[in-house]
Parts: C-alpha cells; structure tokens; sequence
C-alpha cells in the first residue's frame, strides 16, 4: 500500500512539470530580439543594393557630373551675356545662342524679367526631352503654335506685331546688316560668330567645360540635298548650329507644305536621335493630337545628315494664309494642333518602343 502511495505521488508531479508552460517573455524581450534580427536583415540587404546602384552610378560620378554641368553654365553665362540666378537674360540679341545652349543642356528655360523677351522663348523651335535615356536626342519645329504659325506658316514674311520682334534676323546676309548668332571675346570684346567652324577653334579654349556636358550633333559639312541661299529665317542659324549642318534651318522652311486653295498646311518635324527606332509621332495640345508619318523625303535628309536623323510631316491643318498674316489670333479656327488655343503644345513620339515627351520650354 505503501509503494503503491509512493507511484501515484510521483505520477503526479510528473504530470504537473509535464503541463508547466513557459513563462511569457518580460516587456518586448523576444520582439526586441525579432526586431533587431530583422532590421540587421534588412541592412544588409540595403546595403546589396545600394552596393549595386553603385556600380553603375556612384556618387562620385554625381558630383562630377553636376560640377562639369555648373562650370558650362557659367561659361554659356559668360559667353551668352545672362544671369540665370539674377533672370537678366536678352533673347533678342546674337548671343541668345547661349541661353538656348543652356536650355538644351539643363532642359529648363531661364525666365526673363522683361516679359517681351518671353516671347523669344515661346517661339523656340528646338524641343528636348527630360528622359534620360535619350538626354542628347533633340528635335526641331519651327511651326508649333499660332504664333509660329505667323512667323512661318506663309509664303512670305509678313509686317505684324508677331514678325515685329525678328525683322533684325531675317534676310539675305548678302544684302543687309542680318543679326547672326554671336560672342564677345577678349582682347577688346572682339565679335566672332558662332558656327561649328568657330566652335572649335576661336571659341574652343572658352568652350572646354562645355565639352563633356553639352554634348550635340555631329558636325556634317556635306552641301544639303536642296538648293540652300544665304536667306536666314526666325532661329534659322541657330537651327544650323544646333543640328550641325548649314542649311538645316532654311531646309525646315522648304519642308512646310502649304495648300493654298484648300486653305491647309502639312508642317515638318525633324528628330536626331542616336540608335532610335522612332515612331508614332504627335504634336499634342489641349490633349488633342496631330499625327505625323515619315516625310517622303526622309531618305533624302538622312543621306546627309546621316540615319540619326529622321524626318515627319503632318496631317493636313486648318490654314488661312491671310489671316495668320494678318495675325488675327481669333480668327484662327481649327479644331487639330498647334493652332487650337494659345497652350504651348508639346511632341509626344514612341521611341524604341517607350513612350517619350518632347518641350521646346
């Protein structure tokens, strides 16, 4: 009796330990524990990807980048007579050329103070694009709203509050005092013009921090495919400095096709773009479309220029030639781009199969 009261006493405290669960742990012991074991996780991880960024861009790189950029700008301030910082800035001059450098480099327009140079920079023909995988692509048009629609829409260059800002730029060189894209240099504030040829001989010891950061077209010095005059048109000289080529400008002009009797116009749009497939091209404002489709003599311009460059022209546009010479902004009905409203239109284009927005501001 007795060993049987012993087993059945120790069968209980078995039992018991047996059924004893651990205590719960004090505050946030095994959540600090969690926490810590996560976060070390996630660190680590951090930092495998952060180690990866850094292969492809460091932030030495960054800097560099950034330091090489900030010493053009101060060269194209400089050399361009203008002040980003202090918004002094004269689009109407020779050495607007630089600011427009300036604009195609940081992909922002600089804001004048005195509100009748805006308009310079609403006319801009030249548009560029914030992606960048295609920094250094850019694009021309010199027809993309009513007020470039004046300026070279007609058959003839009229007298109107819109042409007013541009009669010192406009005419054969051979004839008359034509303002040409320039730059003061020392010693005695020498004039020089700028062109390829000076780019990179008279201008070159200035222009060397330019070198890595403002990067354009190639140059081309083959005669173009049409018959080319000393003609200078709106920004038609810059259009040639920018692209690389004399006579890219006035070839811009001679691609409008007009419509007289039918009151219609057909305006081209001409993209440089290194290794791109592009496609799909719209000129868009107040989110309506104008649809372009490659020019017939798109061949003709990539012979010269070379199969970086590719040319559009649009649909057929709403175009009364006397009235846009006249200027009459109200008069201008069309229910297509760029002549629905005073909106800056922008240029939209599916390139290598991405979708990419083009600004000329």
């Amino acid at each position: 009796m007795k060993w049987m009261l012993v087993v059945l006493i120790l069968s209980i405290i078995t039992a018991c330990e047996g059924k004893i669960d651990p205590q719960p742990p004090q505050g946030n012991e095994v959540g600090t524990k969690t926490v810590i074991t996560n976060t070390t996780d996630l660190k680590t991880d951090a930092k495998e990807k952060d180690s990866k960024a850094n292969q492809s861009v460091s932030p030495d790189n960054v800097s560099s980048t950034n330091n090489k950029m900030l010493a053009c700008q101060k060269e194209l301030e400089e050399r361009g007579q203008f002040s980003e910082y202090e918004g002094r800035i004269d689009y109407k001059s020779g050495p607007r050329i630089f600011p427009l450098l300036h604009f195609i480099m940081t992909k922002k327009s600089i804001e004048a103070n005195e509100p009748e140079q805006t308009v310079y920079m609403k006319d801009n023909p030249i548009f560029v694009t914030s992606n960048q995988k295609y920094a250094h692509s850019l694009l021309f048009t010199i027809i993309h709203s009513k007020r470039t629609g004046v300026l070279h829409g007609g058959s003839d260059f009229p007298d109107n509050k819109v042409t007013k800002y541009y009669k010192s730029m406009v005419g054969d060189i051979k004839r008359g005092n034509i303002q040409i894209p320039f730059t003061e240099v020392s010693p005695r504030n020498r004039a020089v013009e700028v062109n390829r040829k000076t780019w990179g001989n008279e201008l070159a010891k200035y222009m060397e921090p330019c070198k890595d950061s403002l990067i354009l077209p190639p140059t081309k010095t083959a005669p173009p495919f049409f018959n080319y005059s000393d003609y200078v048109y709106p920004f038609s000289k810059e259009i040639d400095f920018v692209a690389g080529a004399e006579g890219v400008g006035e070839g811009l002009e001679k691609a409008i096709l007009r419509y007289v009797d039918e009151k219609k116009i057909r305006i081209p749009i001409l993209f440089y773009c290194p290794g791109c497939k592009v496609e799909n091209v719209v000129m868009v404002q107040n989110n309506v479309e104008l649809k372009f489709t490659e020019a017939e003599t798109n061949s003709d311009w990539q012979k010269w220029l070379g199969s970086d460059w590719h040319m559009y022209i649009s649909e057929k546009v709403d175009f009364d030639e006397k009235v846009f010479a006249d200027a009459f902004f109200y008069r201008m009905r069309t229910h297509l781009p760029p002549f629905i409203s005073e909106y800056p239109s922008t240029v939209q284009a599916t390139i290598n199969g991405e979708q990419v927005k083009y600004v000329n501001r």
